[in-house]
């Protein structure tokens, strides 16, 4: 450059707040203003003439910054960054830039820019570190809420640490074999977030009915001490010569067809019709209670549990159960959920939903349902079909639970493609 033209930028820079440098590509700084000294806290006649390599070798700090000079130098490439700069034993941050000085077509240097950003980047650390403790805090509320559902129900809690282990090992590989795959949700945290709380309504259900094993539950005790207490009065109306022998004989042994009837149905997987009509049938036998009296011997709420075909619940109780979800919901709109996680109560409350409509409680289909609630119920129907620690039900081979899932898929139920894909990832394996 002309000694005039040099002359004209040196005044223009260094009226400028902001630090300029001009290095050429040999290293050696051709110019700089006051602010580039003061940003830099380095003697002004230090800079003049000198070169990078030089100014670097006296001092062992920032050997960040001087790195992206030396870059931006010597591989000639333009620069955007933040860093931290140690400036008399304090530390800020510089955001620089550099491009190309160009002389005429010709590349002739590098010119950096440089901007003291310490109370913005302060600001932005102290934000990302308060944002931290909030996700922080909103995890650690979900533990304490997942260790309640624990402490009321163990194999509940079993089941969500169980869909976060299938998840989290779910979009791992998926990263790895597909990772364009628009079956792996987009946010991970949030989606995790939502698994850990799908099922927090549970709280609010009746212990009695999250953990019943039978059919009858604790109404059996009241059955066998009504059979009890009928055998009993049989005997005395035996010896008080108001039934003979025969008569007595015949009675108890209906008693004791009908418990053993009703203890072997209390317990079993499914019930075959004809079982269910031997069980209407028992539960009109005649039992005497302690008064004399004489009634039937189940009440119609426990034929109406006894008789249930499939599993241990009555519809009245199976609703109690489903209504998790609308608690769900309802628990977790009292916590406000913004930016990324803001789908997180629609994700977990939405895992009974299915694409046909026949789902609930909303009875939402198709689109109305997202990508990330589809998985959730993909993942939530395959553990509770495998779980080894169910009180009602043996747990299934994953093959034969994936046939059921596939079936649903083509019913249209599930989506074939999210399911195709976590069966792929092999994130349903246990180790």
């Amino acid at each position: 450059m002309e000694h005039n033209d040099v002359q004209l930028i040196s005044s223009i820079l260094n009226d400028m707040s902001d630090g300029v440098i001009l290095i050429g590509f040999d290293g050696k700084i051709l110019l700089h203003n006051h602010a580039a000294a003061q940003l830099l806290s380095i003697p002004e006649e230090s800079l003049t003439g000198k070169s990078i390599a030089w100014i670097m070798n006296q001092t062992d700090a920032n050997d960040a910054f001087f790195e992206i000079i030396t870059d931006a130098v010597y591989s000639k490439r333009r620069t955007v960054k933040t860093i931290p700069y140690v400036n008399n034993g304090s530390m800020t941050y510089l955001y620089m830039t550099s491009d190309f000085l160009m002389h005429g077509e010709e590349k002739a240097g590098v010119i950096a820019h440089i901007s003291d950003v310490t109370d913005a980047t302060t600001l932005y650390l102290r934000n990302r570190s308060l944002a931290n403790q909030i996700r922080n805090l909103m995890k650690s509320f979900v533990e304490v809420m997942v260790t309640a559902v624990e402490e009321k129900s163990s194999y509940n809690a079993n089941h969500t640490k169980n869909m976060v282990s299938y998840a989290e090992k779910y979009i791992e590989r998926m990263h790895e074999l597909e990772p364009d795959s628009p079956c792996v949700p987009a946010q991970t945290e949030p989606f995790l977030m939502s698994v850990w709380l799908h099922d927090i309504g549970k709280l609010l259900i009746p212990q009695k009915l999250m953990d019943k094993p039978t059919r009858l539950g604790s109404k059996l005790n009241d059955i066998q001490h009504r059979i009890e207490t009928g055998r009993l009065m049989l005997q005395i109306r035996l010896l008080k010569g108001e039934d003979d022998a025969e008569a007595y004989a015949e009675k108890l042994q209906a008693l004791d067809d009908a418990e053993q009837l009703i203890l072997s149905a209390n317990t079993a997987g499914i019930l075959e019709d004809e079982t269910v009509g031997r069980l209407y049938e028992a539960a009109k036998t005649e039992c005497i209670a302690s008064d004399g009296t004489t009634c039937a011997l189940l009440t119609p709420e426990e034929v109406e549990a006894i008789t249930v075909v499939r599993g241990t619940l009555t519809e009245a109780e199976r609703r109690i159960i489903e209504s998790h979800v609308s608690l769900t919901a309802k628990l977790l709109s009292k916590m406000e959920f913004t930016g990324d996680y803001e789908s997180v109560p629609e994700w977990a409350a939405g895992h009974h939903e299915l694409l046909d409509g026949s789902g609930y409680p909303q009875k939402r289909q198709g689109d109305e349902i997202a990508p990330e609630t589809r998985l959730l119920t993909i993942i939530d129907i395959y553990d509770a079909l495998t779980a080894d620690d169910r009180p009602y039900k043996p747990p299934m081979e994953p093959e034969k639970a994936f046939e059921i899932l596939r079936s649903m898929a083509e019913g249209k139920k599930l989506d074939a493609d999210i399911l195709e894909s976590f069966y792929r990832s092999g994130a349903w394996k246990r180790e």
